[in-house]
């Protein structure tokens, strides 16, 4: 009895260490960021996803109020198809100098429907930001 439960221990510590490795780098990739972007507008945390914005701190009041308005947008519209089922990252493909990236998300909603997008990203001094510009 004592072998099992010493062998129940180290598999759950594999399997928590694995988890926590899994989890931890999530959002220092462009793909993570991408991926906890979508996630943070589901949840409808709109000032998290503003954050994750390039240029945020640079915005006017106005500026700022327009994004979060647009953000807002983006959870209801989320809220609308079901929520989301499933988060697929079908491609990430970081510049050479490793300063920009693109990232392809393939979205399915509760309600079936599934949307393909890409994202541009700016490798930041605050790490991957979403970049809103051309």
């Amino acid at each position: 009895m004592k072998k099992l439960i010493n062998s129940l221990m180290v598999l759950a510590l594999v399997a928590t260490t694995g988890l926590m490795v899994s989890c931890s780098g999530s959002g220092k990739s462009p793909a993570g960021v991408s991926k906890s972007f979508i996630q943070k507008l589901e949840k409808g945390d709109v000032d998290a996803a503003y954050q994750m914005l390039d240029g945020t701190e640079n915005a006017t009041a106005e500026e700022t109020q327009k994004l979060k308005a647009f953000l807002s947008e983006g959870t209801k519209e989320i809220s609308t198809k079901g929520g989301i089922k499933k988060i697929e990252i079908v491609s990430e493909t970081i510049s050479e100098d490793g300063k920009t990236a693109e990232v392809t998300i393939m979205l399915t909603y509760g309600n079936g429907e599934t949307d393909e997008s890409t994202t541009k990203l700016k490798n930041t001094d605050d790490g991957w930001k979403i970049f809103l510009g051309k």
